[in-house]
């Protein structure tokens, strides 16, 4: 199996919104806009690094992607839309008035695929923003245009039962959605009390796995989905847990400087797009997240599920000792836990 590699092509930093978790700055992020050719000609050296056949999944990314003319994004995707090895999508806020070149960018150039995020106590600022949102997802799913649906763990959402979590993502008639736990940067260094208890997000997710199971909804939680696989196959690092996420992805923000995760991006650089990938690939500040990664305290080593967990991912918030792990999902999944009733046993 061929190397995998994620690019963030962050169109602009900033938002039409200003969600109090963004890991970017929202309406405060910096407003330059990417330079498409000069990116599509790192990103061919870039390429040039790595053997043939390895994959590239390209996603346009911001702020909002799409505050950007259109006419820049196909411009750099037009790039590399005929390599077989490249694939495209983005992520967008979906809450501002969708246009038919829209619409037929995202079937012609991500296979009629889309991504955007629901986080209704900390995204929208009223009904208004949440309806307009809500009616692109009806327009999008009326033209045949897939639905990925991701979700912040905030505090609020936790005080939500899984069942009402499970029926709100149904109403969407979205084709899956994710989970994603939160990281202290952007909006949310100023923000932290969006922060869920880590014990309490934990337990969430369990219940929710338990229901999600029983239920058998219509929609695909992912998340739960990677857990359940991950164990059964006695595979580690996958997903937040691959703890490899700076060797295989890099994001190239729209001033032209270069990082590794995108939730860190506004504010960790390692290089600049003029000094060529090289000087990325050796940065001292890439080298130490890499190593920050690949390096595990005495709270992971010694845990009961490092085995099956693998240190999750570093940026996650620790609480007292109490790492953002999902640590009693795993012990109930996996059979550790005396109270489990499921057949997965590793």
């Amino acid at each position: 199996m061929g190397m995998n590699k994620t690019i963030y092509i962050k169109t602009t930093g900033t938002c039409n919104l200003d969600c109090h978790h963004c890991f970017t700055n929202g309406k405060n992020g910096d407003k330059t806009q990417f330079d498409p050719m000069v990116t599509a000609d790192w990103v061919r050296s870039f390429m040039a690094k790595y053997p043939v056949g390895t994959h590239y999944h390209m996603e346009f990314h911001g702020g909002e992607p799409f505050l950007v003319p259109l006419e820049k994004l196909k411009a750099f995707a037009d790039q590399f839309i005929d390599n077989p090895h490249v694939s495209f999508c983005a992520n967008s806020n979906l809450t501002f008035k969708l246009r038919e070149e829209h619409i037929l960018f995202m079937l012609d150039y991500f296979d009629g695929f889309i991504g955007t995020s629901w986080d209704p106590w900390i995204r929208w600022a009223n009904d208004k923003q949440f309806n307009l949102w809500k009616s692109n997802l009806e327009l999008l799913r009326s033209r045949g245009i897939g639905i990925a649906l991701k979700a912040s763990v905030s505090r609020a959402l936790l005080q939500m039962t899984p069942d009402w979590f499970i029926d709100q993502m149904e109403s969407f008639a979205v084709e899956e959605v994710s989970l994603e736990r939160l990281t202290f940067d952007g909006n949310a260094t100023a923000n932290r009390d969006v922060f869920p208890d880590n014990e309490e997000q934990d337990n969430w997710y369990l219940a929710l796995y338990q229901r999600y199971k029983q239920r058998k909804p219509r929609v695909r939680i992912k998340t739960l989905d990677i857990i359940e696989e991950k164990l059964k196959n006695n595979i580690v690092k996958v997903d937040t847990n691959c703890r490899n996420c700076e060797q295989n992805l890099v994001t190239i923000n729209s001033d032209g400087s270069l990082s590794g995760c995108p939730n860190a991006a506004a504010k960790l650089h390692h290089a600049k797009i003029e000094d060529g990938v090289e000087a990325f690939l050796v940065s001292d500040g890439r080298v130490t997240e890499i190593a920050t990664e690949l390096t595990w305290g005495d709270g992971c080593l010694g845990c009961d599920v490092f085995d099956l967990c693998g240190g999750d991912c570093h940026r996650l918030p620790w609480q007292d000792g109490r790492c953002g792990g999902l640590k009693n999902t795993l012990r109930f999944l996996s059979g550790r836990n005396t109270h489990s009733n499921l057949i997965l046993k590793v």
